[in-house]
Protein backbone atom coordinates (compact mmCIF):
# COMPACT_ATOMS: atom_id res chain seq x y z
CA UNK A 1 0.00 0.00 0.00
CA UNK A 2 1.39 3.40 -1.06
CA UNK A 3 1.44 5.99 1.73
CA UNK A 4 1.74 9.61 0.63
CA UNK A 5 4.70 11.34 2.27
CA UNK A 6 3.58 14.56 3.99
CA UNK A 7 4.76 17.78 2.41
CA UNK A 8 4.48 19.70 5.68
CA UNK A 9 5.21 18.57 9.23
CA UNK A 10 3.45 20.81 11.73
CA UNK A 11 5.24 20.89 15.10
CA UNK A 12 3.10 22.02 18.05
CA UNK A 13 4.70 22.14 21.53
CA UNK A 14 2.22 22.45 24.40
CA UNK A 15 1.97 22.61 28.18
CA UNK A 16 -1.29 23.17 30.09
CA UNK A 17 -2.87 24.98 27.14
CA UNK A 18 -5.84 22.62 26.67
CA UNK A 19 -8.40 25.28 25.75
CA UNK A 20 -6.05 26.98 23.30
CA UNK A 21 -4.79 23.65 21.92
CA UNK A 22 -8.31 22.68 20.84
CA UNK A 23 -8.68 25.88 18.79
CA UNK A 24 -5.14 25.49 17.48
CA UNK A 25 -5.76 21.95 16.17
CA UNK A 26 -9.14 22.89 14.74
CA UNK A 27 -7.47 25.63 12.69
CA UNK A 28 -4.91 23.11 11.41
CA UNK A 29 -7.47 20.51 10.30
CA UNK A 30 -9.50 23.20 8.52
CA UNK A 31 -6.56 23.86 6.16
CA UNK A 32 -7.44 23.83 2.46
CA UNK A 33 -4.08 22.14 1.76
CA UNK A 34 -4.33 18.60 3.13
CA UNK A 35 -0.93 16.92 2.67
CA UNK A 36 0.53 17.36 6.15
CA UNK A 37 1.21 15.60 9.42
CA UNK A 38 0.71 17.06 12.89
CA UNK A 39 3.18 16.40 15.70
CA UNK A 40 2.02 17.50 19.16
CA UNK A 41 4.77 17.50 21.80
CA UNK A 42 3.27 17.63 25.29
CA UNK A 43 5.32 18.59 28.35
CA UNK A 44 3.19 16.30 30.60
CA UNK A 45 0.24 18.71 30.89
CA UNK A 46 -2.10 18.27 33.87
CA UNK A 47 -5.09 20.27 32.61
CA UNK A 48 -7.68 19.25 29.97
CA UNK A 49 -4.97 18.64 27.36
CA UNK A 50 -5.34 14.85 27.71
CA UNK A 51 -9.05 15.12 26.82
CA UNK A 52 -8.27 17.30 23.78
CA UNK A 53 -5.55 14.92 22.60
CA UNK A 54 -7.98 12.00 22.86
CA UNK A 55 -10.40 13.75 20.46
CA UNK A 56 -7.68 14.24 17.84
CA UNK A 57 -5.60 11.12 18.62
CA UNK A 58 -6.15 9.36 15.27
CA UNK A 59 -5.13 12.46 13.32
CA UNK A 60 -1.95 13.44 15.14
CA UNK A 61 1.44 12.08 16.16
CA UNK A 62 1.59 12.49 19.92
CA UNK A 63 4.89 12.81 21.81
CA UNK A 64 5.48 13.40 25.50
CA UNK A 65 8.54 15.03 27.02
CA UNK A 66 9.80 16.48 30.29
CA UNK A 67 11.35 19.67 28.95
CA UNK A 68 11.87 21.39 32.34
CA UNK A 69 10.52 24.68 31.00
CA UNK A 70 12.72 24.65 27.91
CA UNK A 71 10.41 24.73 24.88
CA UNK A 72 13.40 24.24 22.56
CA UNK A 73 13.52 20.59 23.68
CA UNK A 74 9.90 20.09 22.61
CA UNK A 75 10.45 21.72 19.22
CA UNK A 76 13.60 19.68 18.63
CA UNK A 77 11.76 16.44 19.40
CA UNK A 78 9.15 17.48 16.84
CA UNK A 79 11.84 18.29 14.25
CA UNK A 80 13.48 14.90 14.75
CA UNK A 81 10.14 13.11 14.30
CA UNK A 82 9.17 15.12 11.19
CA UNK A 83 8.80 13.28 7.87
CA UNK A 84 7.71 16.26 5.77
CA UNK A 85 9.86 18.26 3.37
CA UNK A 86 9.02 21.47 5.21
CA UNK A 87 8.45 22.07 8.93
CA UNK A 88 5.82 24.59 10.00
CA UNK A 89 5.97 25.64 13.64
CA UNK A 90 2.82 26.52 15.56
CA UNK A 91 2.53 27.34 19.26
CA UNK A 92 -0.50 25.77 20.92
CA UNK A 93 -2.03 29.15 21.85
CA UNK A 94 -1.88 30.37 18.24
CA UNK A 95 -4.11 29.60 15.25
CA UNK A 96 -3.88 29.71 11.46
CA UNK A 97 -6.19 30.94 8.73
CA UNK A 98 -7.43 28.11 6.51
CA UNK A 99 -5.26 29.14 3.53
CA UNK A 100 -2.00 29.25 5.52
CA UNK A 101 -0.41 26.05 4.18
CA UNK A 102 -1.73 26.52 0.65
CA UNK A 103 -0.26 30.05 0.51
CA UNK A 104 3.12 28.81 1.74
CA UNK A 105 3.01 25.87 -0.70
CA UNK A 106 2.44 28.24 -3.62
CA UNK A 107 5.41 30.40 -2.58
CA UNK A 108 7.64 27.32 -2.33
CA UNK A 109 6.64 26.28 -5.86
CA UNK A 110 7.57 29.66 -7.31
CA UNK A 111 10.79 30.41 -5.42
CA UNK A 112 13.87 28.89 -3.82
CA UNK A 113 13.91 29.73 -0.10
CA UNK A 114 14.88 28.03 3.15
CA UNK A 115 12.60 30.01 5.49
CA UNK A 116 9.23 31.60 4.71
CA UNK A 117 7.69 33.91 7.32
CA UNK A 118 4.20 35.31 6.84
CA UNK A 119 2.50 38.26 8.54
CA UNK A 120 0.07 37.53 11.38
CA UNK A 121 -2.53 39.17 13.59
CA UNK A 122 -1.51 39.93 17.17
CA UNK A 123 -4.45 39.63 19.57
CA UNK A 124 -4.03 41.43 22.90
CA UNK A 125 -6.79 42.54 25.29
CA UNK A 126 -9.39 41.58 22.66
CA UNK A 127 -7.82 43.97 20.15
CA UNK A 128 -6.28 42.92 16.83
CA UNK A 129 -3.10 44.41 15.42
CA UNK A 130 -1.45 43.48 12.15
CA UNK A 131 2.13 42.34 12.60
CA UNK A 132 4.57 42.27 9.67
CA UNK A 133 7.97 40.62 9.91
CA UNK A 134 11.22 41.29 8.10
CA UNK A 135 12.35 42.97 6.01
CA UNK A 136 15.13 40.89 4.49
CA UNK A 137 18.38 42.79 3.88
CA UNK A 138 21.85 41.93 2.64
CA UNK A 139 24.19 40.65 5.39
CA UNK A 140 21.07 39.36 7.12
CA UNK A 141 22.99 37.60 9.88
CA UNK A 142 24.69 40.86 10.81
CA UNK A 143 21.37 42.71 10.63
CA UNK A 144 19.74 40.19 12.99
CA UNK A 145 22.57 40.63 15.48
CA UNK A 146 22.43 44.42 15.44
CA UNK A 147 18.71 45.07 15.12
CA UNK A 148 17.10 42.01 16.71
CA UNK A 149 14.73 39.23 15.72
CA UNK A 150 12.55 39.83 12.67
CA UNK A 151 10.59 36.58 12.64
CA UNK A 152 7.89 34.75 14.60
CA UNK A 153 8.06 31.00 15.16
CA UNK A 154 4.34 30.37 14.57
CA UNK A 155 4.55 32.39 11.35
CA UNK A 156 7.63 30.55 10.04
CA UNK A 157 8.03 27.49 7.83
CA UNK A 158 11.50 25.99 7.41
CA UNK A 159 12.99 23.67 4.79
CA UNK A 160 13.89 20.49 6.65
CA UNK A 161 16.76 19.54 4.35
CA UNK A 162 18.52 22.86 5.03
CA UNK A 163 18.47 22.62 8.83
CA UNK A 164 19.30 18.90 8.73
CA UNK A 165 22.25 19.44 6.37
CA UNK A 166 23.58 22.28 8.55
CA UNK A 167 22.80 20.49 11.84
CA UNK A 168 20.61 23.31 13.09
CA UNK A 169 18.23 22.81 15.99
CA UNK A 170 16.81 25.10 18.66
CA UNK A 171 19.44 25.78 21.32
CA UNK A 172 18.36 24.13 24.58
CA UNK A 173 20.34 26.42 26.92
CA UNK A 174 18.17 27.52 29.83
CA UNK A 175 19.51 31.07 29.64
CA UNK A 176 18.07 31.40 26.10
CA UNK A 177 14.46 30.62 27.11
CA UNK A 178 11.99 32.99 25.33
CA UNK A 179 14.68 33.84 22.75
CA UNK A 180 15.56 30.35 21.49
CA UNK A 181 13.74 31.21 18.25
CA UNK A 182 15.96 34.28 17.76
CA UNK A 183 19.04 32.08 18.14
CA UNK A 184 17.55 29.48 15.74
CA UNK A 185 16.92 32.01 12.97
CA UNK A 186 20.36 33.58 13.46
CA UNK A 187 21.90 30.10 13.08
CA UNK A 188 20.07 29.73 9.76
CA UNK A 189 21.18 33.19 8.61
CA UNK A 190 24.78 32.41 9.64
CA UNK A 191 24.68 29.39 7.32
CA UNK A 192 23.48 31.64 4.46
CA UNK A 193 19.87 30.47 4.55
CA UNK A 194 17.50 32.26 2.17
CA UNK A 195 14.63 34.09 3.89
CA UNK A 196 11.38 35.29 2.38
CA UNK A 197 8.80 37.49 4.11
CA UNK A 198 5.25 37.05 2.85
CA UNK A 199 3.14 40.18 3.32
CA UNK A 200 -0.04 38.24 3.93
CA UNK A 201 -1.56 37.68 7.38
CA UNK A 202 -2.06 33.92 7.70
CA UNK A 203 -2.29 33.41 11.46
CA UNK A 204 -3.30 34.76 14.84
CA UNK A 205 -0.88 35.11 17.76
CA UNK A 206 -2.62 35.44 21.12
CA UNK A 207 -0.69 37.51 23.64
CA UNK A 208 -1.68 36.74 27.23
CA UNK A 209 -0.12 36.60 30.70
CA UNK A 210 0.94 32.99 30.24
CA UNK A 211 2.83 33.81 27.04
CA UNK A 212 6.54 33.15 27.54
CA UNK A 213 7.42 36.45 25.88
CA UNK A 214 5.05 38.43 28.14
CA UNK A 215 7.78 38.61 30.83
CA UNK A 216 9.78 41.38 29.17
CA UNK A 217 12.57 41.60 31.77
CA UNK A 218 13.30 37.90 31.39
CA UNK A 219 12.94 38.20 27.62
CA UNK A 220 15.46 41.06 27.31
CA UNK A 221 17.93 39.18 29.52
CA UNK A 222 17.62 36.10 27.30
CA UNK A 223 18.08 38.29 24.22
CA UNK A 224 21.36 39.61 25.67
CA UNK A 225 22.56 36.05 26.35
CA UNK A 226 21.83 35.01 22.76
CA UNK A 227 23.70 38.07 21.50
CA UNK A 228 26.74 37.36 23.69
CA UNK A 229 26.85 33.82 22.33
CA UNK A 230 26.68 34.89 18.68
CA UNK A 231 28.89 37.97 18.92
CA UNK A 232 31.69 36.52 21.03
CA UNK A 233 31.63 32.85 19.98
CA UNK A 234 30.04 32.35 16.55
CA UNK A 235 30.21 35.37 14.22
CA UNK A 236 33.41 35.95 12.23
CA UNK A 237 32.50 39.00 10.12
CA UNK A 238 33.84 41.44 12.75
CA UNK A 239 37.04 41.18 14.77
CA UNK A 240 35.92 44.12 16.92
CA UNK A 241 33.55 42.05 19.06
CA UNK A 242 33.28 44.66 21.81
CA UNK A 243 32.37 47.29 19.25
CA UNK A 244 29.72 45.02 17.72
CA UNK A 245 28.29 44.34 21.18
CA UNK A 246 28.11 48.08 21.92
CA UNK A 247 26.46 48.73 18.54
CA UNK A 248 23.76 46.10 19.15
CA UNK A 249 23.11 47.37 22.70
CA UNK A 250 22.85 50.96 21.49
CA UNK A 251 20.29 49.94 18.87
CA UNK A 252 18.22 48.15 21.51
CA UNK A 253 18.33 51.18 23.78
CA UNK A 254 17.00 53.33 20.94
CA UNK A 255 14.32 50.73 20.13
CA UNK A 256 13.14 50.47 23.73
CA UNK A 257 13.11 54.23 24.35
CA UNK A 258 11.14 54.98 21.17
CA UNK A 259 8.63 52.22 21.90
CA UNK A 260 8.28 53.39 25.50
CA UNK A 261 7.76 56.98 24.33
CA UNK A 262 4.96 55.90 21.97
CA UNK A 263 3.36 53.52 24.48
CA UNK A 264 3.24 56.09 27.29
CA UNK A 265 1.29 58.64 25.26
CA UNK A 266 4.44 60.43 24.16
CA UNK A 267 5.57 61.17 27.72
CA UNK A 268 7.74 64.30 27.60
CA UNK A 269 10.01 62.90 30.33
CA UNK A 270 11.43 60.52 27.74
CA UNK A 271 11.95 63.25 25.16
CA UNK A 272 15.35 64.34 26.52
CA UNK A 273 16.57 60.75 26.45
CA UNK A 274 15.43 60.39 22.84
CA UNK A 275 17.21 63.60 21.85
CA UNK A 276 20.41 62.41 23.53
CA UNK A 277 20.20 59.09 21.70
CA UNK A 278 19.58 60.84 18.39
CA UNK A 279 22.62 63.08 18.89
CA UNK A 280 24.88 60.18 19.94
CA UNK A 281 23.68 57.68 17.28
CA UNK A 282 21.76 59.48 14.51
CA UNK A 283 22.30 56.64 12.01
CA UNK A 284 20.80 53.94 14.21
CA UNK A 285 18.02 56.26 15.36
CA UNK A 286 16.96 56.96 11.77
CA UNK A 287 17.39 53.27 10.85
CA UNK A 288 14.89 52.23 13.52
CA UNK A 289 12.43 54.93 12.45
CA UNK A 290 12.71 53.57 8.89
CA UNK A 291 12.03 50.08 10.26
CA UNK A 292 8.86 51.34 11.98
CA UNK A 293 7.84 53.15 8.80
CA UNK A 294 8.28 49.89 6.84
CA UNK A 295 5.71 48.22 9.08
CA UNK A 296 3.24 51.12 8.84
CA UNK A 297 3.51 51.25 5.03
CA UNK A 298 2.87 47.51 4.83
CA UNK A 299 -0.18 47.89 7.06
CA UNK A 300 -1.52 50.69 4.88
CA UNK A 301 -1.18 48.74 1.62
CA UNK A 302 -2.53 45.56 3.21
CA UNK A 303 -5.76 47.30 4.20
CA UNK A 304 -5.88 49.20 0.89
CA UNK A 305 -5.86 45.97 -1.13
CA UNK A 306 -8.46 44.39 1.17
CA UNK A 307 -11.04 46.89 -0.07
CA UNK A 308 -10.20 46.85 -3.78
Amino acid sequence: MFILKPFFSIVIPTFNQGYFLKRCLQSVFLQSFKNFEVIVVDNHSNDITKKIIKKFRKRIIYKKIMNKGIIAKSRNLGIQAAKGEWIAFLDSDDTWKKDKLNSIYNEIGQNSFDVICNAEWLIKNNKKKLNFFGPYENDFYKKLIISGNRLSTSASTVKKDFIKRNRILFDESKKFVTCEDYCFFMDIARKKGKFYFLKKALGFHKFHNKSASSNLVKHFKAEEEVLKYHIFKLQNFSKNKRGLWHESMQYRKIRNEINDFIKNSKNLKNLNTLLELFISSPGKFIYYLRFMLFKKINEFFYFLFQFR
